[in-house]
């Protein structure tokens, strides 16, 4: 026996290993493509390891230099066989293929999308495993490796390049990462780093969490560190390789051609938009609570973060400052411009402030917002730890208050509110009539990090209440009123859109005695574009904040039931786009059904009653959340959101009384959302299942083939879970299952 190589064939797809002893391997034939002269019993998953992967690439004008790198570990005792199957771009012909294995040239072979779908299909019938069909839908490199020495490592090495597409002047880099095993497997390193070359780039956007791009004057630099968690299904970068002094970058998704579609609009000044006025100045006027509970740290901090702000302001910026207790002072009774005496001066009047009396916000707002100049950007910065105690006490009468004296001024209204004694809700109502937002800095937390953080974004205005407006009929706009836009700061919104095309879209602001006007041109998608569905999760993510918004908004004003319409939405959101907010998660107990429809909605308007919560943890947690949905740069995972953990925050008394680890996150696949129900999963957008027209289908068999074909290759992760799955396509709903 000991003159017999024993093989193993395992499957490698980009940074990943088929595995043969993941769940039903025992039942599995032993080969695979070709047989091994004699047959061992199978690997189990301990059998190997991916200790690492990593990806490099170099992206010159539209040509990407890609190097994937990925280290294999074998800890058994005989050599290991690899089949290595790396899927491709879609776009662009790639050239140059070279793969590596522990330094020695190795021949591959490249198919086409069509043979690498034949290649996955006859995979796929002899292993058993519909997991490789997930990755049908490309084309594909593959090549043999062998042998993986035992209780050894292997490091293969895949250089590749081909053209990006450019699609008027944005160029899209997508690399498909994950592979069959890798996307549900711990991996100890993964890293992504990517260096693009060019004068004059903007726009620069990714919709992966935790991609930190740092964009230089040659051109811009993209990392990507994660460490045991699943492998990224695909790295995206987009950027606009031709812009003038503002960028912007538009992407486009269309799943349903009977349904509207979803854009992304970006804005991203590169160089001072107006070069013959300059920078534009600022009004900052600090409107600071001292009031007897400030006393101590708080206000010390306080004071601090006053006096960051004042070191930052620029020459040609004009300030005051206004301080209050029950009564209301102000450092000067007019705007003075900031020089190096003012800033002296304005930093001994601060020192000088001591803490004590009431809270006569109403009254404090107005002498600040008497201070607001016309046609100048102006920002007022209130800072309070709590209610309002003398003046105008009433939430919706203050809120008023203020809206009617900001009316003609339109100043932009931002509000901190320290610990836990703030009405959250009137702070939130306040900024966000003032195209402003609340911020909520919890005991633990410093105020001069959280204030210095904010106004490090405010530093030069190029923008000031820009709008957006497109030649096709858009809708459901968010924001529906740009704020004003920032040099080093990128702008986005995201919309809706009935018919698709060739569109123009028109940034344009009032400066001075002219109008300042970019236009860009772009065609809005008819058709479901590769990986383009993160589009309208974000703009879904979105129209949740809003939403919510919306509700608060009407309890505030004493309707206390929420319209039925909002709650429907609300739900239909949720089910759809799997973004589980403290209202719906819910959904995500496998125990709820879809198609409890009244009791779904009667339990989230009775969920809802959370926001009747104005001060405390909850009631700051509640607006920072919607906040953070209504400014999301990218669409969250399906189900995540680290505040929801909390149980100050858990409304639902079900959910404070179990960890949100019992419950079961939604999936996103494709254009689609899925939860687990009676151990299936389930599509989101079907609210009540009909046995007698529901089509099972068996997995494996020729109906299962036909529907993957049906379905097209973009649709297949659909058909590749292990668990029994229930969608609708075209009108019909399937379910997928094994053999009885």
């Amino acid at each position: 026996m000991n003159k017999i190589l024993f093989k193993f064939i395992l499957v490698l797809a980009a940074f990943g290993i088929f595995c043969s002893g993941s769940a039903g391997a025992q039942d599995r034939p032993n080969s695979m493509i070709a047989a091994p002269e004699i047959m061992p019993p199978r690997p189990n998953a301990g059998q190997y390891k991916v200790e690492a992967v990593e990806l490099v690439v170099t992206i010159n004008g539209q040509k990407a230099e890609v190097l994937l790198r990925q280290t294999v570990f074998n800890p058994g005792s005989q050599p290991i066989e690899l089949d290595f199957m790396v899927p491709l771009p879609l776009e662009g012909a790639v050239s140059g293929l070279n793969l590596l294995a522990g330094g020695k040239e190795l021949v591959g072979e490249v198919y086409s999308r069509d043979e690498a779908f034949r290649i996955y299909q006859d995979i796929v019938r002899t292993l058993r495993d519909p997991a490789l069909l997930e990755y049908a839908d490309r084309g594909l490199f593959r090549a043999r490796v062998f042998p993986v020495e035992p209780n050894k490592s292997t490091t293969l090495e895949l250089s590749m390049s081909y053209l990006l597409p450019k699609d008027n002047g944005r160029v899209d880099f997508v690399f498909p990462l994950a592979g069959p095993l890798t996307a549900g497997q711990a991996v100890p390193r993964q890293e992504v780093a990517i260096t693009v070359k060019g004068k004059g780039l903007s726009g620069f956007y990714s919709p992966i969490p935790g991609f930190e791009i740092d964009q230089t004057p040659d051109g811009a630099r993209a990392e990507l560190k994660v460490a045991s968690e699943k492998v990224t299904p695909s790295v995206r970068l987009h950027f606009l390789e031709e812009s003038g002094p503002m960028g912007g970058l538009i992407i486009s998704h269309k799943p349903d051609p009977k349904e509207d579609g979803f854009f992304l609009f970006l804005a991203d000044p590169v160089s001072p938009v107006d070069p013959e006025k300059g920078k534009i100045p600022k009004t900052v006027i600090f409107v600071l609570d001292r009031s007897g509970s400030m006393e101590g740290e708080k206000f010390r901090q306080a004071q601090a973060a006053l006096k960051f702000v004042l070191e930052r302001l620029e020459p040609e910026d004009s300030f005051n400052l206004v301080d209050f207790q029950s009564s209301v002072d102000i450092f000067k009774p007019e705007l003075v411009v900031m020089n190096a005496s003012n800033r002296k001066e304005a930093t001994s009047y601060v020192d000088r402030l001591r803490a004590g009396g009431g809270t006569n916000i109403g009254a404090a707002m107005t002498k600040a917002l008497g201070q607001v100049p016309s046609g100048r950007p102006t920002y007022v910065v209130l800072l309070t730890d709590g209610e309002p105690t003398d003046g105008i006490t009433s939430e919706s009468q203050l809120t008023n208050h203020i809206e009617t004296e900001n009316s003609q001024r339109s100043a932009n209204i931002f509000c901190f509110g320290v610990g836990y004694n703030v009405n959250a809700r009137l702070l939130d109502q306040i900024a966000g009539a003032a195209s402003g937002f609340a911020t909520f800095v919890a005991p633990e937390e410093s105020i001069e990090d959280k204030v210095g953080s904010f106004f490090s974004k405010l530093t030069s205005p190029v923008m000031i209440k820009p709008e957006l407006t497109v030649n096709l009929e858009v809708n459901r706009q968010i924001p529906a009123k740009l704020p004003d836009i920032f040099q080093g700061s990128q702008t986005l919104a995201v919309g809706r859109y009935p018919k698709g095309g060739a569109a123009v879209f028109t940034l344009k602001s009032r400066e001075g005695d002219h109008d300042l006007v970019f236009n860009y041109r772009t065609v809005l998608a008819n058709t479901p574009t590769e990986g383009g569905d993160f589009v309208a999760r974000l703009w879904a993510q979105r129209r949740v904040g809003q939403l919510i918004e919306e509700i608060d908004q009407a309890k505030a004003k004493g309707a206390t039931s929420a319209a039925n319409e909002i709650l429907d939405e609300l739900v239909n959101l949720a089910k759809q786009y799997g973004i589980l907010t403290p209202y719906t998660s819910f959904l995500a107990l496998e125990d709820q059904s879809f198609s409890q429809e009244s009791e779904i909605v009667e339990r989230t308007r009775a969920n809802l009653r959370g926001l009747d919560s104005v001060v405390g943890d909850s009631a700051n947690k509640q607006r920072e959340l919607k906040s953070d949905y209504l400014q999301a740069p990218m669409a969250i995972a399906p189900g995540a959101n680290p505040i929801m953990e909390s149980e100050a925050f858990a409304v639902d008394h079900k959910l404070a009384a179990s960890p949100m680890a019992q419950l079961s996150p939604p999936r996103n696949l494709a254009d689609k959302t899925f939860f687990i129900k009676d151990g299936q999963l389930v599509d989101g957008s079907i609210n009540e299942i009909d046995p007698k027209n529901l089509q099972t289908i068996v997995r494996f068999s020729d109906e299962y083939f036909k529907l993957a074909e049906k379905i097209g290759q973009g649709n297949m992760v659909w058909l590749s879970q292990a668990e029994p799955t229930i969608f609708n396509f075209g009108g019909v709903n399937y379910l997928i299952a094994d053999a009885k």
